[in-house]
């Protein structure tokens, strides 16, 4: 459970001058003394093409923490505007509020908000270059989405998870939109850093104050959070030892998947045994949709194909069947591309490895949902490194001792991703 919740935020002076500060109020609850500090931030979206536009306006460190309500007001300078692209300084942005413990991130709040002049004509016949000090800001108070992610509060994670939930083996929780309350509790909370005591039962939702006008909707695009907010959480990652059930936990998830007529793409891994030996002999990429081709066998005629361990890589059975697997993510953009794994084997394929360049590119930029399964011991693949840097990262860790109930909890992170 976690031991902070965000009840209220409003926000002040709104609308304004672009090039005044942010100030948020935020009322948070903690239920338990935190021994240590929260590490509150404030991202500046400069674009939603990239992350290299973003800016940290300010990192702010509050703890330790006493059990009870507390409220303080959040300021920072608008962003150097210099760092800001051209084509996106009008139009609408996002403004994220994030909050960590021990390196964790358990909670952001995102804000749409309308930068455009302030003079009707410049607005119709806008200048060629940026005029920020003749814009307006419009932070969009009634429109917060809002993310919490579960993480260790006890004891500091063994992966270190700096800089949010991309590198934490944790789970998702996503609070829509349409469940939060549509009026600000601007009532009595106290003077700032006051504690009160903490109520006995769950802390209310997050609930927001309307001191803004809310744009019809066909101008906040939600592409802007598709690639920003980490909100829909495209990307989750099953890791374990050999054999402890990660490829039933992909073909499991394929089958609830189908039955909610979600479109999928991909493939997966299956070992294959000797019919009287019962030893293992190599493996079998197999599609969804059942077709099936060799991946690697232990003695092979197919000198010239590389070898990883005492298995031989049937490079052109693999790719014969793989690649077109691959590329039907196209066809099931709505849906959801399922992989099986990334492993070394598969990796020995130049163009395997070129799909999967593209893939992260995609995931990265919010333009495709991926679940795969990748080994334990990953350290120095590149693409899974990359993988695990993107911000909408859930890694999911299956052990004998959980992986009945992890069937489930991939499986509701997936759903989540579909409803976001």
């Amino acid at each position: 459970m976690a031991k902070v919740h965000i009840t209220n935020v409003v926000v002040l002076d709104n609308p304004s001058s672009f090039l005044n500060p942010f100030q948020f109020e935020l009322t948070f609850e903690c239920i338990e003394e935190l021994k240590e500090d929260l590490e509150w931030k404030m991202i500046y979206v400069g674009s939603a093409e990239s992350e290299e536009f973003d800016q940290v306006l300010d990192t702010i460190y509050v703890g330790p923490v006493p059990e009870g309500r507390h409220i303080f007001v959040f300021q920072a300078d608008p962003p150097n505007v210099s760092r800001i692209p051209e084509q996106d300084a009008v139009g609408v942005t996002v403004v994220l509020l994030t909050c960590s413990y021990r390196g964790q991130e358990f909670v952001r709040v995102g804000y749409f908000i309308n930068n455009e002049y302030a003079d009707v004509e410049m607005r119709e016949n806008p200048p060629p270059k940026p005029l920020f000090h003749k814009m307006t800001r419009n932070i969009l108070a009634s429109k917060p989405r809002v993310t919490r992610f579960k993480i260790n509060w006890d004891d500091a994670p063994v992966n270190g998870v700096a800089g949010g939930p991309s590198n934490g083996m944790m789970d998702g929780e996503e609070a829509p939109s349409d469940e939060m309350a549509t009026n600000g509790d601007n009532g009595d909370h106290g003077m700032d850093g006051e504690s009160n005591s903490a109520s006995s039962s769950h802390p209310p939702d997050l609930v927001h104050d309307e001191n803004s006008i809310a744009m019809p909707a066909p101008e906040m695009p939600e592409t802007v959070f598709q690639f920003r907010l980490s909100l829909e959480m495209s990307l989750i990652l099953v890791t374990g030892m050999p054999g402890v059930g990660k490829t039933t936990i992909m073909r499991k998830v394929s089958g609830e998947l189908r039955k909610q007529n979600v479109p999928i793409a991909g493939f997966y891994t299956e070992e294959m045994r000797d019919s009287k030996t019962g030893d293992r002999i190599g493996f079998d990429v197999v599609t969804f949709d059942g077709q099936r081709a060799p991946l690697a066998r232990t003695s092979s005629n197919h000198t010239t194909n590389p070898s990883v361990g005492r298995y031989s890589v049937w490079l052109d059975e693999f790719e014969r069947l793989a690649l077109p697997a691959l590329d039907a993510r196209h066809a099931a953009k709505d849906g959801v591309l399922l992989l099986d794994e990334i492993g070394r084997m598969e990796l020995k394929s130049r163009n395997f490895q070129e799909r999967m360049d593209a893939i992260v590119k995609e995931v990265g930029t919010g333009k495709l949902r991926f679940v795969a399964t990748i080994p334990l011991k990953s350290a120095g693949i590149g693409v899974i490194e990359r993988l695990k840097r993107i911000k909408s990262c859930q890694t999911f860790h299956v052990k004998p001792s959980n992986r009945d109930d992890m069937y489930g909890d991939v499986k509701d992170a997936v759903m989540r991703s579909l409803s976001a």
